[in-house]
Parts: C-alpha cells; sequence; structure tokens
C-alpha cells in the first residue's frame, strides 16, 4: 500500500514543481530589487505639525504671554499630540507638535487650524500663524558656487542651476548666502517732525500708490474693456518719484524728497564666504519616497554636464555627499555579506555531503529574493539595518535546509531510497523546524512593538528576518526536497579517499570518542556542570552592574561634518566677529599643516564659512549679527585620528578673544538627533530655572570627556521697558501707539512685498541707519501725536533697564530649560555621570530651586526604548514559552530548552569585553534575534531525546546519543550563522561601528550557546528527567495511601 501524498511529497515527487516554484520567488525578488529605495537608515522621522507665528519687534517675553500661552492652552487637548514643544524667541514664536503613531496627519491638521483660527485674543500686530505639516527631505549633497566677486552674479548662476537641477528630478533645493534683498525708504526723523507724519503713515501712502489694481470690465455693451492700473514700483527711482502728498503750500512732495530710497541686502541677512570670497550654498533634497543613489545619478550628471560651461573664474566645490556615504556603506555591507557566504558555503560543503550542500546554498539566494519581495510588499527600504538583517540571516536561513537535508542524508546512508529519503526527512523535521521558525520569529516579534525613533529604527531588522524565516520554511520543504529526490538518485558512491572522506572520518571519530566521552562526563558531572554555567552568568552580569562592561545608547561613529560655532556678547561689531572667523579659518589650515606633515594624508574636504549664523543647536536657526560658524567638511573614508583627536588640535591653535558668549566646537553624528547628555529643568520661575542651569552646567564640567556643554535659556540683549510719563497721558498717547510708532522706527514698516523674477522684495519704511543704530534715537525721536503735532520720545515716555531672555521654551506646557552637553564616549559614559547627578546633585537642585527633572535627547530615547524593550522581552519569552509547550505538550520541556536563552546572555557579554565595545541599543538588538536562534538547535535535540525514550532506552543513553546523532546537524546550524556574521566582526571601518555591537551579541553568544547545548542542557535533562520520577514515585505513594479499602 502506499504511503499517502501530501503537499510536501507532491512537490518532491512532481518532476517541475520545486523548480517554478523557486523561478516564481527569483522573478519576484528581482522584481523587489528593481523597484525598492536605498537609503542610509530607515525612515525614523516623526509625523509634526508646526505653528510659526511671526511678531517682528516683541520680545520673547512678550511672545510667550501674547502668543504660546494661549495657543497651549487651546491645543493642550489634542489627543492625537504626543509632545508639544513651544519656543518663543525676539520677534517671532513657534509650535511643534509631535503626533501620535498611526493618526491620520490630514485630520488632525485641520482641527489645529480650527482650534487656532478660534483663538480671539493674538496681538493685532502679529501676523497670521502659519500651520503646516513638517515635510521630510533627505539631503543628497552640498554645492558652492564660488570665484566671483559679485554675489549678484553668484546669485543669477544660483537660479539658473536650480531651473536645471528641477528639470532634471531633484525635488527640492534650498539656498544659504543668497542675497535676500529690500527696498528701504529711509525717512529722517527731522522730516517726521516737519511733515507731521509718521513712518505708519508714510507706509501706507507707499502701499496705496505703488499697486497693480484691476477695476473691473467697462463698456460691455459696446467692445468691452478691463480697466486696470499698472502703479506698482520695483525700481529705487520709481518709488523715488512715487507723489507722496501736497503741502500747504500746494508743492507735491514725492518720496524722494523726504527719503532716501536704497535697494540693499536685507539687514542681519547672513550670508557664507569660501577663502574670503562670497559664495552661494544649494543643498539638495529628495523625498522619502524617491530613491537616494538615482537620485544622486541624476546630481553626478548634471555636475558633469555644468563643469565645462561654467563662466571664466567660477568654480563649483560639492560636499557632505551624504550618497557617497550611503553607496560607501552598502558596498561594505555586499562585501562583507559575500565573504559571509562564502564562509557560509564553505562550512555546508565541509560537513555535508557535496549534492546536499549544493541544493542547500541554492536555497540561499531564492529565500533571499522572496524576502525582498515581501519587504518591499510592506513598505521596506535598501538601507543598513536592512542589509544587516540580510547577512545574520545568512546562518538563520541554511538552519531549516541543513536540519533537512541533514536527516535526508543520515537515512540515504541507512540505505532508504532517494525518494523516500527526502520526502521522509521532510516529514520527520516538519514539526521540529516549524516550531524553531516559530521561537525565531517570537524573539523577533517584540522588536516590531517599538515606538518613537529606535522603533522606526529598529523596525526593518524583525521584519527581514520573519520574512527570511517564512521564506526559507516553504523553501525547504516544498523546493528542497524535490531537488534532492532527484539530484540524490544519480548520485555516486562516494570516495574513500581524499579531503573530504579524511575530514569525514576524523569528524565521525571526534563525534564517537571525545565527545561521547566529554557528555558522559558532563551528565556525571551534572551538578558541577550547573553550577559553572550560572557562575560564569552571575560574574558576567556583575561586569556589567559594576560598570566594567559600559552601557551606551547609540555608538557614537564620526561624522564627516565638524562645526565650530562662536557667538559674541549683544553689540559685538561685525569686523570683531569676522576677524574671529577668519582666525578660526587660519588655524584650522595651520591644523591641517600639521597633520598632513605628520601623516603624509590631507583630510580637509571643504571648509565654509557662516556670517550671522551658528549651529548650536542642530538645525541653524541661531541667526544674529554677533555669531557666526565655520563648517569644515573632511574627506571620507580612513582618516589617520578621530574626530575628537583633530578636535582638540583644532582648538589648540585657536587664541580666543574677549567678548565671546559661547564657543563650541560639534560634530554631526548619525542616527538619532539629539545630544547624548540633556536634562530638562521644569518650573516656573525664570531666574530659578537659569540658577539651577548654572549650577548643573558647573557640575557637568567636572567630568571628564564632557564638553560643549549649554543650556537653551540664553541671556539676551538688553531690554529697555518703556512706561507713559503723566504728560503723555495727558496728551492722549497710549503704549499701543508708541509701540506701533517706535516697533516702525527701528524694525521698519512692511509697507509691501513684490515678486521681480525669483526674488521677493520686501519694501520697508524706517529711520536711516545712522539713527536706528543710535541710543540718542531714543530721546529726540518724534511722536506724532492724533492732531498732527510732534514731540520728542523723552517726554512722553521714560525706560528702565532689565536683562532680556532670547528664547523661552515650553514643553507640554511648562516653562523649562535642557543643559545639554557632547560626550567623548571613549573616556566617559553618559550613564555613569546621569547615575552620579542622580545619587547627588539633581534631588538637591530639585529641593532647592523647586524645580522637576526630565530627560532630554538620546536619554529620553533611551529611557522609553529600554522600557518597551523590557516589556519585549517579556512578551517574547511567553511566546517562545507557548510555541515550545505547544511542541512538546509539556510545561517542563520548554524550561529546559530556555535555560539556554538568559546562560546564552553569558557569551554576548564576554564578546563585548574581549571586543572592548559597550553594550548599545544595537547590543540589545541582537540579543533579541540570540534568544530564538540559541533554542532552535535544542529543540531538535530533545525531539530526538523524546523519541530515543518513547523506543525505551534509558536517559542517560538516550542524551548521550541524541546528542551525537544530532551533533553535525547542531555544529553546522552554529557555524553557519557564526560564519555569516563573522566578516563583520572584524571590520575596522568607521561605516560598520553601528552593527559591530549587534554582530558581537549573536556570534559570542551563538558560540557559548552551543557549548551550553552540548553540556548544560544534558544536565539540565537528567535533573528534570530524575524530577519527574520522584514525582511520579510520590504520586503513586500517596495514591496507594488513601485507596479504599475493601469492605470499609
Amino acid at each position: 500500500m502506499s504511503e499517502p501524498k501530501g503537499i510536501i511529497a507532491t512537490f518532491a515527487t512532481h518532476r517541475v514543481a520545486s523548480n517554478l516554484l523557486m523561478f516564481l520567488f527569483i522573478l519576484a525578488g528581482l522584481w523587489a530589487l528593481k523597484k525598492m529605495n536605498t537609503q542610509f537608515f530607515p525612515n525614523f522621522e516623526l509625523e509634526y505639525i508646526s505653528i510659526a507665528v511671526p511678531w517682528s519687534g516683541a520680545s520673547a517675553e512678550d511672545v510667550e504671554r501674547s502668543i504660546i500661552i494661549p495657543m497651549e492652552q487651546e491645543l493642550k487637548t489634542l489627543t492625537e499630540v504626543k509632545k508639544m514643544t513651544a519656543t518663543a524667541r525676539s520677534g517671532s514664536g513657534s509650535i511643534v507638535l509631535e503626533l501620535e503613531e498611526g493618526v491620520i496627519v490630514g485630520d488632525v491638521l485641520d482641527r489645529v487650524k480650527q482650534r487656532v483660527e478660534s483663538i480671539r485674543n493674538l496681538p493685532d500686530e502679529a501676523e497670521r500663524p502659519v500651520i503646516q505639516q513638517i515635510e521630510r527631505f533627505s539631503p543628497i549633497a552640498n554645492i558652492v558656487i564660488m570665484g566671483s566677486e559679485s554675489l549678484p552674479e553668484l546669485a543669477m548662476l544660483a537660479r539658473q542651476f536650480e531651473d536645471e537641477l528641477l528639470g532634471r528630478g531633484i525635488r527640492k533645493i534650498n539656498f544659504v548666502g543668497m542675497p535676500a534683498e529690500e527696498i528701504a525708504i529711509k525717512v529722517p526723523s527731522s522730516t517726521l517732525h516737519e511733515t507731521g507724519l509718521s513712518l505708519t503713515e508714510i507706509a501706507n501712502r507707499v502701499r496705496q500708490n505703488s499697486t497693480d489694481l484691476p477695476a473691473g470690465t467697462a463698456a460691455k455693451d459696446e467692445v468691452s474693456k478691463q480697466v486696470r492700473s499698472l502703479s506698482q514700483q520695483r525700481t529705487v527711482q520709481g518709488f523715488e518719484e512715487m507723489p507722496l502728498f501736497t503741502d500747504s503750500s500746494g508743492r507735491l512732495l514725492r518720496v524722494g524728497d523726504l527719503a532716501e530710497v536704497e535697494r540693499r541686502p536685507q539687514e542681519d541677512e547672513p550670508y557664507i564666504t569660501v577663502n574670503g570670497q562670497p559664495a552661494i550654498e544649494m543643498l539638495m533634497m529628495r523625498t522619502e519616497s524617491e530613491d537616494t543613489l538615482r537620485t544622486a545619478r541624476i546630481f553626478t550628471q548634471w555636475l558633469e554636464d555644468v563643469r565645462p560651461r561654467l563662466p571664466q573664474g567660477v568654480s563649483i566645490k560639492v560636499y557632505n555627499e551624504r550618497w557617497k556615504h550611503l553607496r560607501d556603506r552598502i558596498n561594505l555591507l555586499l562585501e562583507n555579506g559575500i565573504s559571509g557566504l562564502i564562509l557560509v558555503i564553505a562550512t555546508l560543503f565541509l560537513f555535508l555531503n557535496v549534492r546536499v550542500a549544493f541544493w542547500v546554498t541554492v536555497g540561499i539566494p531564492v529565500s533571499f529574493l522572496a524576502t525582498l519581495a515581501v519587504l518591499y510588499l510592506t513598505g521596506g527600504t535598501i538601507n543598513m539595518i536592512s542589509l544587516f538583517a540580510l547577512i545574520m540571516a545568512l546562518g538563520i536561513i541554511v538552519d531549516d535546509a541543513i536540519v533537512v537535508g541533514e536527516d535526508t542524508l543520515t537515512h540515504l546512508e541507512m540505505g532508504e531510497s532517494a525518494e523516500r529519503a527526502s520526502v521522509g526527512g521532510a516529514r520527520r523535521m516538519f514539526a521540529p523546524v516549524l516550531a524553531s521558525s516559530m521561537t525565531t520569529i517570537a524573539a523577533f516579534l517584540p522588536l516590531t512593538m517599538l515606538h518613537g525613533v529606535m522603533g522606526k529604527i529598529a523596525f526593518d531588522l524583525p521584519v527581514v528576518i520573519i520574512c527570511v524565516i517564512i521564506a526559507s520554511v516553504v523553501e525547504c520543504f516544498l523546493i528542497l526536497p524535490g531537488h534532492l529526490n532527484h539530484s540524490l538518485r544519480k548520485q555516486k558512491e562516494e570516495k574513500t579517499t581524499g579531503f573530504k572522506a579524511n575530514f569525514d572520518r576524523k569528524f565521525v571519530a571526534f563525534r564517537e570518542k571525545r565527545l561521547r566521552t566529554a557528555v558522559d562526563a558532563a551528565i556525571k558531572n551534572r551538578g558541577s556542570v550547573i553550577v559553572a554555567g550560572l557562575s560564569a552568568f552571575a560574574l558576567m552580569l556583575s561586569l556589567v552592574f559594576t560598570g566594567v562592561i559600559k552601557t551606551t545608547f547609540f555608538p557614537a561613529v564620526d561624522g564627516n561634518e565638524i562645526r565650530a560655532n562662536v557667538e559674541f556678547h549683544a553689540g559685538t561689531s561685525k569686523k570683531t566677529v569676522d576677524a574671529f572667523l577668519v582666525h578660526l579659518e587660519d588655524s584650522l589650515q595651520q591644523t591641517r599643516r600639521q597633520i598632513q606633515n605628520e601623516f603624509d594624508q590631507d583630510i580637509l574636504n571643504a571648509v565654509i564659512t557662516y556670517h550671522g549664523r551658528s549651529f548650536f543647536d542642530i538645525t541653524g536657526r541661531e541667526v544674529n549679527r554677533e555669531s557666526g560658524a565655520v563648517i569644515v567638511d573632511l574627506v571620507s573614508g580612513q582618516r589617520p585620528m578621530t574626530n575628537a583627536e583633530f578636535i582638540r588640535r583644532w582648538q589648540d591653535n585657536i587664541a580666543k578673544p574677549p567678548g565671546i558668549k559661547r564657543f563650541a566646537m560639534t560634530q554631526r553624528e548619525a542616527g538619532p538627533a539629539g545630544k547624548p547628555i540633556a536634562i530638562r529643568l521644569i518650573g516656573n520661575d525664570i531666574q530659578a530655572l537659569k540658577a539651577a542651569s548654572l549650577e548643573l552646567q558647573a557640575a557637568l564640567a567636572r567630568y571628564r570627556g564632557v564638553s560643549n556643554i549649554d543650556d537653551d535659556l540664553p541671556w539676551g540683549k538688553e531690554q529697555l521697558i518703556y512706561e507713559l510719563t503723566p504728560t503723555g497721558r495727558q496728551l492722549g498717547l497710549d503704549t499701543a501707539t508708541i509701540g506701533r510708532q517706535l516697533r516702525a522706527a527701528f524694525d521698519g514698516n512692511l509697507a509691501q512685498i513684490f515678486n521681480q523674477d525669483d526674488d521677493e522684495i520686501e519694501v520697508r519704511v524706517t529711520l536711516p541707519d545712522n539713527e536706528r543704530n543710535s541710543t540718542q534715537t531714543l530721546e529726540y525721536f518724534p511722536v506724532t501725536l492724533a492732531s498732527g503735532a510732534t514731540v520728542p520720545l523723552s517726554e512722553v515716555v521714560r525706560f528702565e533697564s532689565r536683562q532680556g531672555i532670547e528664547k523661552l521654551n515650553h514643553t507640554d506646557g511648562a516653562l523649562n530649560v535642557t543643559v545639554s552637553a557632547d560626550l567623548d564616549d571613549k573616556i566617559a559614559n553618559a550613564n555613569e555621570i546621569f547615575a552620579d547627578l542622580n545619587a547627588g546633585l539633581l534631588p538637591d537642585l530639585q529641593r532647592r530651586y523647586s524645580v522637576n527633572l526630565g530627560l532630554e535627547g538620546k536619554a529620553q530615547d533611551q529611557q522609553e526604548t529600554l522600557q518597551e524593550m523590557r516589556l519585549g522581552m517579556m512578551i517574547g519569552l511567553a511566546l517562545i514559552f507557548i510555541v515550545l509547550s505547544w511542541v512538546f505538550s509539556s510545561y517542563i520541556w520548554p524550561l529546559a530548552v530556555m535555560a539556554a536563552i538568559p546562560l546564552g546572555l553569558t557569551g554576548s557579554l564576554i564578546g563585548h569585553l574581549i571586543m572592548n565595545k559597550d553594550l548599545s541599543m544595537f547590543s540589545l538588538m541582537g540579543l533579541f534575534g540570540l534568544s530564538g536562534i540559541v533554542v532552535n538547535d535544542s529543540i531538535v535535540l530533545i525531539t530526538f531525546f523524546s523519541q530515543l525514550r518513547e523506543r525505551g532506552m534509558a536517559v542517560h543513553e538516550a542524551i548521550v546519543e541524541a546528542i551525537c546523532a544530532r551533533f553535525r546537524a547542531v555544529v553546522l546550524t552554529s557555524m553557519t550563522t557564526v560564519a555569516g556574521l563573522l566578516p563583520i566582526l572584524f571590520e575596522t571601518s568607521l561605516q560598520a561601528q553601528f552593527l559591530i555591537p549587534m554582530a558581537i551579541s549573536i556570534v559570542f553568544g551563538l558560540a557559548y550557546g552551543t557549548f551550553l547545548i552540548l553540556f548544560f542542557v544534558p544536565a539540565m535533562i537528567t535533573y528534570l528527567e530524575s524530577g519527574k520520577l520522584r514525582l511520579t514515585g510520590v504520586t503513586a505513594k500517596l495514591h496507594n495511601r488513601i485507596r479504599p479499602v475493601p469492605g470499609g
């Protein structure tokens, strides 16, 4: 009677079914590979909505009181908002809403607009709030156009280049240093006094007389004609000749009669220079949905086309080429992946029959391509994490096929036919393979539940692994048996001589003599084995808790960009600021020459100097005349020193002049934004917050490795608080009238905005520069009364001086200050610093200044992620226990299998100690994977052990026999996983530093885990079996005692 056929047998015996399914997987994978995007990290930006409200001339305190607080009150009840951050600056207010994951952004945006529009007490002088979803664009590269002394000429070229690039498919281009111009109508205060006009009245008349206005259609019954005015002025001459009013003598006065009209760059507009010459920077951007490398090809092709036709003397410098970093990292991972693949294949051919090894190897690309198809359908991309997951999967992907192939080979050697051995092998291994696959999925699944930035980064890892496992299971049960069946039929008898035959003999001899003896000894001395395993586990944990093995959130990896930022005290002349920026450039070149002489290598690619703008808060929003920055782009690839060492050498060559308010050298790091040390102080009193902040900054300065200590509550310019005098009130003036006239005088009154070509030109009516920049103007400025008469400002107001605040920050409605610092993680550890501060200073600050504490930046991300990982680990272990209980139909056997999970951690910690690496979030991700992988071999062993016990074999002999029989499969599955990751483990390039901790966790954990499976798990099994026997005996005795006496 023939055996009943199932789907496995159908595919195994069908002539072409296995090949057709394999070709389907290959086609789907190639299609996905062509369509998938490539990028550096997965998209880890969250959804945000921003609200911006400009209010010219207002102080940070005014903005907070009149704009920020009313908006916060209205928006705080939105349930879709996870976090609300508000900033009040001099002249503007902004609120950023971080949304909960999964919400519909468009609906939330509409509700935010409705809430803001319902606020009725926003200042009349403030501009209309701009509410929008923050669009996410990723940088591709920066180019600097330089070489001409004429900034307008560079601006024309930049606009031309913008049109060309947009036409070719670059989605967005931002400019830095593009001259934003204005037409200034400068009216002296003496003229205001003579005419009785205020600056606001003059601005209104300019606005009314300079406009293109449609006036309707005339003569509709005849030949209809459109009536319109074309009075919009766009030149200095046009504004000078514009009629303004007629004086008492009947003389027509024009703007040019009363004021000087000048077209000039907007005041305090930041600009950039390269080697002392003006330059314009263009930032190429792509949308999230676009492929980085495809967009880069468009950009590089344009560069090749444009260089030959540049005007004489003009040149283009390309820097910050993010796409090259991505290409290098992809190439690095591919090289390591290929090296790992070669090691995996070599291991397979060494331990398995050549034909079995060949078809197991074929399953690797087939499963990979199937995985890519599923990854594409789930919205995944090719990035560092997904590529690493594929490399990690090199070993995992063949584990199932190894188990099936090895069992098939064993039964073939026992004399079974190829068909019976292949179909039987798949059927026999179906339960343990499915169970091991489910435990691995259960281990990785919790990583998909992480939220926030780390959740976005980690998401691709479990998705890829789960897809790989599913593809691998399908391949090893529906494709592999068919290939083995048809291939092994034609197999000739293997040679008994040669390297392979010799290796097989030595392997069998080692298994039967050395291994069998060692396992036998481990079982006999099971108490000592278990104590040794637990002791090693306790020892390694103690090294973590005592700080010998340090922990960090996100590995600090040197980037290519270093920024030297400076801000002088308010009132410092532009000449002083520019002189120090030139000194920074000179000291940089001096450092460059020193390094070049020492290492014979140039490490600088580009140097750009920003005037009037700094990057203390990463975004580069600090725009004021007293600040500046020097941006250094280092060469890619291996450099002779770390960025920290380069910064130290550069600082040694810098001589800081007096008057510097703050100075910091920072580097742009990959991964989540935020400083490694960031502590938020929350309270109601600005002075108390500032005092606590300064004390905390002083404490941080005492730790080695901590630098660039600062807070986000900087003192601003001196403020003059005006108050009306009795005379002013008698003249009918009020605070608002005085404020409007002063704002128009010193900030200018925006008369109108018009477009000329691609530029937006503002027209402002203001006082002449010499009056605006003099404190005497505050005494003699003519205030216009309702009657048209004027009176000196000093007669109607009195001033009181006080220290101003540059900006104020709120988080979820609470006033706060964040103290942040950079950290050299080779010298100090952030977690140790936090622990030390929490043990002493921070509770003391809370008590003395009545402030609350919170974490910001990477520290906050770490706290949230660790909480979720703890929950995820418990869920993962529970799922693994459920799967194992189902497989073994027992609650006891899963404990023996899962004993390898926490003890496998010992190997991971040993690896971090040997490799001198800190435990990071990537290490923890590796431990999640390890917990699923390390139990797989135990499942196969215990399944075989149970079968032997059912046949009547004693416990001791059954354990030894199970270990020896499955030794090849156990060693091979572990070795292939280790071999796949081994090249990354010893990679020295900067690009691999993120991934090495994950590889350490898996490689060392799995190597140690294999040792546990061979010796520790057998010792556990004997204890469990003897415990079961004792329990059975006790139960039987109790049963006999309570058995009723016959006739009783």
